[in-house]
């Protein structure tokens, strides 16, 4: 009997009776199966080892749980296939791959075969994200979520950096706060500022190497960078070991309506505050290309 077509094709038919809205596939033959799949939904192959993007498939990495020396083979010792999949569901939904409903995965390594079915709204990340939405516009927090990924995981020339972006409640935050350096963004139009357009990454990329902060309005337009936040940290406790960075983005976010997210310039783990608290922190290696 061959296992992994059998599951391949029980996935397919749970697919359709549960209405999963998305397939993933954890597998070093991925592709394989992709090509087995016949049906209407979209179809991500999560990379568990690296890799490259063919054609117009959508992969996402599944690093954030692998410690560094472990092999294919020996990974389902190592890390649960539920863990994986929710690092690959909260990938994808970060992207803006799904929004909401029931994701199907199909893990398959060597002699072991799964079925793993999630909804996306039991999934802890997914929720608080959800709940951050209320209070700013989704594509905006959305689009600096991304930026701040690729710039914890890539640097900048092969330099680790560290930076922060501060979004919403513009006016306040920038009475609370001064330029350290000159305002890059100064007298540019919208469309240079404009966040949300990953044609702009690139230069929020090198401003990123400066000192200071970004300042992003509620639309996603970038106010300032460079930004020093005279702020008091009083009665914020951060788990030790963060720096200064960190302590002045989640006071500012006390001070304020703010969200403010952070890069770690160490460790490259991004962090997202809300009224001072830490709300909840993503990996850098997780990425979606």
């Amino acid at each position: 009997m061959n296992i992994k077509g059998e599951v391949v094709r029980t996935a397919q038919e749970l697919a359709k009776r549960i209405g999963a809205g998305l397939i993933i596939i954890i597998s070093p033959d991925a592709q394989a199966i992709k090509n087995e799949i016949d049906l209407d939904i979209p179809v991500i192959i999560a990379r568990v080892m690296g890799g490259r993007r063919n054609g117009d498939d959508v992969f996402v990495d599944v690093l954030s749980k692998l410690p560094k020396n472990i092999t294919k083979g020996s990974l389902f010792l190592k890390v649960s296939r539920i863990e994986l999949m929710s690092e690959a569901v909260e990938a994808a939904y970060i992207k803006g791959r799904i929004k909401d409903g029931v994701v199907l995965g199909i893990v398959s390594v060597g002699d072991i075969n799964s079925i793993v079915v999630m909804d996306i709204t039991d999934i802890p990340l997914i929720k608080k994200i959800t709940e951050l939405a209320s209070t700013v516009d989704y594509t905006v927090l959305k689009a600096v979520l991304n930026l701040a990924i690729d710039i914890g995981r890539e640097g900048r020339e092969g330099k680790k950096i560290g930076t922060a972006f501060i979004i919403d409640d513009t006016e306040k935050v920038m009475g609370m706060s001064h330029q350290i350096v000159l305002n890059p963004y100064e007298g540019h139009k919208k469309k240079d500022r404009d966040i949300k357009d990953e044609n702009n990454w690139e230069t929020v990329k090198e401003f990123a190497q400066l000192d200071g902060m970004f300042i992003v309005d509620e639309e996603g337009y970038i106010v300032a960078a460079g930004r020093y936040l005279d702020v008091s940290a009083r009665g914020v406790e951060l788990q030790p070991g963060l720096g200064g960075r960190h302590l002045a983005a989640a006071a500012i976010s006390k001070s304020t309506k703010a969200i403010a997210i952070t890069v770690s310039e160490t460790s490259g783990v991004v962090s997202v505050y809300k009224d001072g608290k830490e709300v909840f922190t993503i990996d850098p290696r997780i990425s979606i290309t």
